[in-house]
């Protein structure tokens, strides 16, 4: 039987404010651009089989043009949370479009709900309905090696029955986005135990360079032993090296050399 699914992503375009000040811009500039969409939308259209794609904009100053595909809905915030190092509210930009997401999947009564960021980059025909046959607990996240945080964000699936309680437990904590970063979040949001331990524990020191340092170790390795999810079964997301000739993997910040070497392979959807 065929499992159901939506994809949703978060959307912004536009120049910095004092909301994302701090965002360090990686990759290419064009992976920040309006026209970046038709390439992030092709790559979906090309390799995956959603019910729906849903796009929620940050109340951002330029939108994505939208090709007539009836899966295609945008749903736009009343206003930009900012980037999760300097926010307004309990929320980040960010956040707050994984939350639209996860409860616009609940209203939509499918199987799964999937977050593909929206610089990232899928490749490989099927490679959502891989990751779904390789789910064991029901929530994946890509693996954080090679990155300072316990799980990467640019590809996310949580289970239907696994939705309303992953909400809850995200949003139940207290501290705010700038405090905890959102990939902790979701790593405490789907990890059971963590719920019976002080939230304290999970806040990165702000003042001193090398106690962040040893903290985001720490909570890498508690996470890493007793994880209450699954990695997805390919790579790169922020990692790198990328090898191009695996069958499935995915991409975010990708440079112009890493979106030509994904690209180039790829003929037109629907050839």
């Amino acid at each position: 039987m065929r499992n159901s699914y939506v994809i949703t992503s978060g959307w912004w375009c536009g120049e910095k404010s004092e909301r994302n000040e701090k965002r360090v811009e990686y990759g290419s500039p064009t992976i920040r651009e309006k026209q970046f969409f038709s390439t992030w939308y092709d790559s979906i259209n090309r390799n995956s089989s959603p019910e729906k794609i849903l796009i929620v904009d940050s109340a951002s100053p330029t939108l994505p043009d939208l090709p007539p595909d009836a899966r295609l809905e945008l749903l736009r915030l009343n206003e930009n949370g900012g980037h999760a190092t300097s926010h307004v509210g309990h929320l980040s930009g960010f956040t707050r479009a994984v939350v639209a997401g996860l409860a616009y999947a609940l209203a939509c009564e499918v199987d799964y709900w999937v977050y593909v960021e929206q610089d990232a980059i899928l490749k490989g025909e099927g490679i959502i309905e891989y990751a779904l046959g390789n789910l064991s607990r029901g929530i994946a996240f890509g693996n954080g090696i090679g990155t300072p945080q316990p799980i990467q964000q640019s590809v996310m699936i949580v289970r239907k029955d696994h939705i309303a309680r992953f909400i809850n437990a995200l949003t139940g904590i207290r501290a705010r986005d700038a405090e905890i970063s959102p990939e902790v979040k979701f790593a405490m949001a789907a990890t059971p135990l963590t719920r019976f331990l002080p939230e304290f524990i999970f806040r990165a020191p702000s003042r001193i360079e090398w106690a962040g340092r040893l903290h985001a170790r720490l909570i890498r390795v508690f996470f890493r032993t007793l994880r209450g999810y699954d990695y997805l079964p390919y790579g790169y997301g922020r990692s790198r090296p990328i090898d191009f000739s695996q069958p499935f993997y995915y991409f975010q910040h990708g440079s112009d050399e890493e979106l030509e070497a994904a690209l180039s392979s790829c003929s037109p959807a629907g050839s």
